[in-house]
């Protein structure tokens, strides 16, 4: 059920220079490099292999969080915490996690010696844990090379030297400014208002904007209430968004015209945009190259209206589409949809049920399911 809900993980930090100094700190072990890596992609996320104290580890390519490392990471490399810091997640819930120097991540045959991380655990979120992510390769680390993004061939090429990339045919190019953690800002504007976009590679979607910005009132959409996307602290309850279709939609200099887009917490662009491309990001110069290979998306949605997450092992109706007056109310559990048995699963089945079955790719859909003990069925 992976597209049932969002899956946005940008980390904000806010610290002294003594804390930025620590997570921009490190290097390169050695300097005119060019390393091409494999990303798996079935989540919409950049998800490669790292290796930090002789075991390979699943990390996540985010420009919008610094450089994560699990507990038990932390704990298998004994060492002492630098610094703490306040990390706000993409929800606005925070916590104060540890910040340490990671003596060595390797990427491919790349050494990165002395990065900067938060410690944090992805496990306790169920979605994270099901695509078994230990950590997360972030912009402060991302920023001391060239990166190069192929979602075509789910390749990611790194380099020291920008002219080892032929980008003669990149047509578009996005300046952008950063926060102390290096993430990418760049500005935009929805139905001609201003407004700063993430630029987010661990925003498995295509764009948000901030509902503070504007309410859109004349704008076609609908409301979402319930439960909002998932963040590192988990889902924060009892939200309520805004889908609209927004009359025109520009990204730097880039027109997109109209545009589907969700009024939520934070103003994001996701890998639903980026993967219509071959990107490349230069820290160094503040320019994001872009060739464009594919449309972007049509300003049409289709939803069956309701959205679900696995709680317990039982999948709970979370969240619903106001307009659409569904029988299912939010808190029921789905004992069945379609041929996917729902009752009586575990860790692993929850994971199993959550990777397979995509409600987009189904045309119609039957329940059953259980509310206040009596079951129901939509047949």
């Amino acid at each position: 059920m992976k597209k049932l809900v969002y899956l946005i993980l940008i980390l904000t930090i806010i610290g002294c220079n003594s804390l930025s100094k620590t997570l921009n700190g490190g290097k390169v072990a050695k300097d005119d490099y060019m390393e091409t890596i494999k990303f798996n992609y079935d989540y919409n996320f950049a998800l490669i292999d790292v290796v930090i104290n002789q075991k390979t580890y699943t990390f996540l390519v985010d420009t919008g969080a610094p450089t994560v490392i699990s507990n038990q990471i932390y704990k298998d490399l004994n060492i002492n915490p630098a610094n703490s810091t306040n990390v706000t997640d993409s929800q606005g819930q925070s916590n104060d996690q540890e910040v340490v120097i990671v003596p060595e991540v390797r990427i491919g045959n790349l050494i990165y010696n002395d990065i900067g991380a938060i410690v944090a655990d992805l496990r306790d979120v169920f979605e994270f844990n099901c695509m078994e992510i230990d950590g997360i390769i972030g912009a402060n680390q991302m920023a001391k090379s060239f990166w190069k993004f192929d979602y075509q061939n789910h390749e990611i090429t790194i380099t020291d030297q920008l002219d080892n990339y032929d980008i003669t045919s990149y047509k578009d190019k996005l300046s952008f400014y950063t926060s102390p953690q290096k993430t990418p800002y760049i500005i935009g504007f929805v139905n001609g208002i201003k407004t700063r976009f993430t630029f987010d590679t661990g925003f498995a979607g295509h764009i948000d904007v901030d509902s503070d910005i504007a309410d859109f009132k004349e704008s076609i959409g609908y409301v979402k209430y319930g439960s909002s996307s998932v963040g590192l602290y988990d889902v924060k309850d009892s939200t309520s968004t805004r889908t609209i279709k927004a009359d025109s939609l520009k990204i730097g200099s880039i027109e997109m015209g109209p545009q589907i887009v969700e009024l939520d917490h934070g103003s994001l662009i996701g890998n639903d945009f980026m993967n219509k491309h071959d990107m490349v990001i230069d820290w160094s110069s503040s320019i994001i190259y872009l060739k464009k290979l594919n449309d972007f998306e049509k300003a049409e949605k289709s939803s069956f209206g309701f959205q679900t997450r696995f709680k317990d092992n039982k999948a709970i109706v979370v969240a619903l589409i106001k307009e659409m007056n569904l029988e299912l109310q939010l808190g029921d559990q789905l004992l069945s949809i379609n041929d996917y048995d729902l009752k009586e699963l575990n860790d692993q089945t929850s994971c199993d049920v959550y990777n397979d079955l995509e409600l987009e790719e189904l045309e119609t859909i039957d329940i059953v399911y259980l509310r206040d003990g009596k079951e129901y069925s939509t047949l």
